[in-house]
């Protein structure tokens, strides 16, 4: 008997929609038939491209009720005659349920496919073939989004035990667990968010632009949830140029219990003697003005005037290239852009920026390395924001110190760049140096 598990759902609402990180959701609920028409029905748990897992619920052949737990992970990539493909592979799984039969589970293949000169992929198709032979393959039934409020506990349980840690963290996602308690931030304190983008240059600027209000809602949205104030410094279109860079990091007054937050998003490069580990900011909106002193910044002089304002705890982030001048990295392929919006741990948030003090400076690539984007944002940036939102999760059982951010921010890069995920792109590993204490 087949397995259908519906990883790819998330795939095709977000690459077909173009999903923004503050539309997308955490949970996606599937029904599903094999070749003999057994139902299924699936619960998808997504994190990332790299991670996710799905919950899938199925009676045997004796009506005995079986849940089953597969792991998946996704890759992308094109065939000869420039079609594109998107392939999530299921791996490691694992009953939930009693089974003294000790029946199997065979992980299917999940694939769907997009002409040369279409824009929105073909409908999704499930194949337990190794070999992906089109002659084996059957279509979805059908996939929705699953919105935390409307989930019920009863609903939860089909996929859950109720002694699961899983099952507590999702309880507390869907508004379920009347113990959640939104701690008291101090007072007075604000966050500043300083974002420098490119938004106007013709090769990534669409991609800037995405980053640019990701960045801003997200943010927004933490200053809120802290109950704190919110500043933001936005620097794009006709305004990108060194001047008003520094013009703007000069007028930065902030309090001695704030949060100052910049964040890079363009070209970048390095000069042929230059010695520092951190990129120089290509501050040009076009390729024809000349690459010189008064059309760049250092990231590390960023993170130097910044240090010196006095804020109890400071960001600095840079998405672009540490390379040669005028190499620009850009990619077509999709994949799983998407973060979780889901109910963040407020405790968690806290604790990163309220009770923490320090600096951090992080660039997506070291020296000699490309940062890649696709139209969708930076990977640098979609994967810090993904970081940031798992590690201040109910789902996250581990640490979320910032260096745990940052290292995290830097695998899931360096995933997305990743032959995988990305024929054509060569592997960004960061650079960064993390200074905060708790």
């Amino acid at each position: 008997m087949r397995r259908h598990i519906l990883s790819l759902l998330m795939v095709i609402s977000f690459v077909c929609s173009l999903q923004t990180v503050a539309d997308s959701q955490i949970l996606y609920k599937v029904n599903f038939h094999d070749k003999n028409y057994g139902a299924y029905e699936g619960l998808l748990v997504y994190f990332n491209e790299s991670s996710s897992y799905m919950r899938i619920a199925y009676y045997s052949a004796d009506n005995k009720y079986n849940v089953v737990n597969v792991d998946y992970k996704s890759s992308t990539g094109s065939y000869s005659d420039g079609s594109s493909y998107f392939y999530m592979s299921g791996s490691n799984p694992k009953f939930i349920t009693e089974n003294p039969g000790k029946q199997t589970y065979n992980p299917d293949y999940f694939i769907w496919r997009k002409g040369v000169n279409e824009i929105n992929w073909k409908q999704p198709y499930t194949s337990d073939d190794p070999k992906l032979d089109v002659k084996n393959e059957i279509p979805v039934d059908s996939f929705y989004q699953v919105n935390p409020n409307t989930v019920s506990e009863t609903f939860l349980r089909r996929f859950f035990w109720d002694n699961e840690s899983e099952f507590f963290a999702l309880k507390k996602i869907c508004g379920l667990d009347n113990s959640v308690v939104t701690p008291v931030t101090v007072p007075g304190a604000k966050l500043h968010l300083v974002v420098v983008a490119n938004t106007l240059i013709g090769d990534i600027g669409p991609s800037c632009t995405s980053d640019r209000d990701k960045l801003d809602y997200e943010f927004k949205s933490i200053a809120e949830a802290l109950g704190v104030g919110y500043a933001k410094y936005i620097v794009d279109g006709n305004n990108f140029n060194k001047t008003t860079v520094q013009s703007t990091l000069n007028g930065l007054k902030p309090g001695t219990n704030d949060i100052l937050v910049f964040v890079y998003r363009g070209h970048g490069f390095r000069w042929s003697n230059q010695t520092d580990s951190y990129p120089m900011m290509d501050l040009r909106t076009s390729n024809y003005i000349n690459i010189e002193a008064k059309t760049s910044l250092g990231l590390s002089e960023v993170y130097n005037t910044l240090k010196s304002k006095g804020a109890r705890l400071n960001l600095v982030l840079a998405d672009c290239c540490n390379n040669n001048v005028g190499i620009n990295q850009v990619t077509s392929f999709s994949f799983l852009n998407s973060q979780a919006d889901n109910k963040p741990d407020v405790t968690k948030l806290k604790s990163l920026f309220m009770t923490s003090r320090g600096t951090l400076i992080s660039a997506a690539a070291r020296a000699g390395e490309y940062s890649w984007a696709n139209p969708f944002g930076g990977f640098y940036t979609l994967s810090f924001l993904q970081a940031m939102k798992e590690k201040i999760s109910y789902m996250n059982n581990s640490s979320y110190s910032w260096n745990d951010i940052i290292t995290y921010t830097t695998k899931l890069a360096k995933d997305k760049s990743s032959p995988a995920l990305c024929s054509n792109c060569t592997l960004q590993t960061g650079v960064s140096y993390v200074n905060v204490t708790y």
